[in-house]
């Protein structure tokens, strides 16, 4: 997996923006992040399992899905070439 920082505005709240490009055979795992942070993502290509641990869902092209960013999470790409966008929110 590759991910690239894009942006970290000046808010009350911090959004950091990635491009994330994954491929299959390798699960990301992620521990929770501060309280209240919120995880965004919109997938451009491939598929994708991502969320929370114990409620992952899959996303393809063009799939949105927002969970919380303070429980253990995973990105699984389940395509080659699978590429998203996310954006985290902490308060």
């Amino acid at each position: 997996m590759a991910s690239t920082a894009s942006t970290a505005p000046a808010s009350a709240a911090r959004r950091d923006v990635y491009l994330m490009e994954l491929e299959p055979g390798t699960v990301r795992t992620a521990e929770a992040h501060t309280a209240r942070s919120i995880e965004h993502i919109v997938v451009g290509a491939g598929r994708l399992r991502v969320g929370p641990e114990q409620e992952p869902v899959e996303l393809g092209p063009g799939d949105y899905a927002t969970f919380p960013g303070d429980v253990p999470h995973r990105y699984e790409a389940l395509a080659p070439g699978t590429f998203a966008v996310l954006v985290m929110e902490h308060p």
